[in-house]
């Protein structure tokens, strides 16, 4: 007699194991990439916060009652932000002229954020500027975990941006934050391949302040050594490289406009110098730059008086580990094809450029720095310094000197 069939279905599948609770996987371990970057955004966030309130407080313990915190914080060249904010630009070539030298874009954030929420423009230039350094401390973590650095030394880089000096213009109505955030941002959009959304956040970067042009001026560098490195040149690539580039110095080309039209002076943000310094013939300048006279005469000032020109130190130390980082970046497999090379080698030259007219070197104190943090949160940088002995010393230093800068801030002196 034939045996009959087992019948198709459940019957003829094994028996089904149901796990035990206990070994269903935890909710850390099933947690997608993306959910820990966030957390970790959010905890970059909250460091750049602290320390802002920080500073503050630092700032109101060394203000005291010689004067009111709002109008510590809106000194130096705050004020002239927060002048153009409700003014606009007027008289560039006259009299107390030399505003066309600040870039628009602050101070159109500035005035529309008065505009909209009716606080003073003080209070929206301060938390404002706080804000935006929040931000900028998130892009920068997530530029260092897009380059393959981990979560602890991601993190341990952070924290050093958030505590290095130029935290102290982050807390008054200074352009430094949202030069950070474009800059940053446009860092992150080219690690994506978004290329296009790069040119436009490095174009928002070109109307803050020159070394947004640095930035832009170094993607556009970038752009051309890659067209040539990774492809073939063809009318069409041609035509999209070109169209970068326009988008990317597009905020330096629209206020250039606006000067041409106000004041037949397109150029007057670089010529407004001659207001505060006798101009330089163009020989001397490049000579200057050339012999690397402004790092060597921050060393020689600070030799000279450490107490009195302490920032002479950081700003040839900004420097210099500026230089280090564009050795180490040639050195590495893609060498000349990265973007923070080039985005590196334009900023060193501005910041000399700016020295070399001024003859302080303050310029490059608050702009290298932010810059060396952005190009340097790659892996090997970043494992480096935040070994536990080098992160520690590190971050004494980097607050020591903060804090040596709101000591300047409170008693009226510049920062060097």
């Amino acid at each position: 007699m034939p045996t009959a069939k087992a019948p198709t279905g459940l019957a003829s599948q094994p028996d089904t194991v149901v796990p035990e609770p206990s070994a269903l996987p935890s909710r850390d371990a099933t947690r997608t990439p993306r959910a820990v970057v966030r957390r970790l955004v959010l905890a970059s966030v909250l460091l750049s916060l602290c320390s802002s309130a920080l500073c503050l407080l630092v700032l109101d313990i060394f203000v005291g009652a010689r004067a009111r915190l709002p109008h510590v914080l809106m000194s130096w060249d705050a004020s002239w932000w927060a002048s153009l904010a409700v003014h606009g630009y007027w008289n560039p070539n006259g009299v107390g002229g030399g505003h066309d030298a600040y870039f628009p874009l602050l101070p159109l954030l500035e005035r529309y954020g008065h505009a909209v929420t009716g606080l003073s423009i003080t209070v929206v230039a301060v938390t404002s500027s706080i804000a935006l350094q929040a931000v900028a401390a998130g892009l920068l973590l997530m530029i260092a975990r897009q380059n393959g650095v981990g979560n602890a030394q991601a993190l341990g880089w952070v924290t050093l941006f958030v505590i290095s000096p130029p935290v102290v213009f982050d807390v008054m109505g200074y352009d430094i934050a949202i030069l950070c955030v474009f800059c940053f941002l446009g860092l992150v959009f080219q690690q994506r391949g978004s290329l296009w959304l790069a040119a436009l956040s490095f174009g928002l970067a070109s109307a803050t302040n020159p070394l947004g042009i640095a930035f832009a001026l170094g993607f556009v560098s970038w752009s051309l050594i890659d067209l040539t490195t990774t492809r073939s040149i063809t009318p069409r690539s041609l035509l999209i490289v070109g169209g970068r580039a326009i988008v990317s110095l597009s905020g330096l080309a629209a206020y250039s406009v606006y000067l041409l039209v106000r004041f037949r002076a397109p150029l007057g943000f670089y010529e407004a110098a001659s207001h505060w310094v006798e101009p330089r013939p163009i020989s001397v300048i490049l000579a200057r730059i050339v012999t690397f006279e402004p790092v060597r005469g921050s060393i020689t000032r600070w030799v000279a008086s450490p107490d009195g020109h302490l920032s002479s130190l950081i700003d040839a130390s900004a420097a210099l580990t500026a230089v280090a980082l564009v050795v180490a970046l040639i050195a590495t497999e893609r060498g000349l094809r990265t973007l923070g090379l080039w985005v590196l080698v334009m900023s060193f030259a501005v910041a000399q450029v700016q020295c070399a007219r001024f003859t302080w070197e303050v310029s490059t104190t608050r702009y290298l720095l932010p810059v060396v943090f952005g190009v340097g949160a790659v892996k090997g940088v970043c494992q480096r310094f935040t070994r536990p002995r080098t992160f520690a010393v590190l971050a004494i230093l980097l607050a020591c000197v903060t804090v040596y800068f709101l000591h300047n801030l409170a008693t009226g002196r510049w920062a060097d």
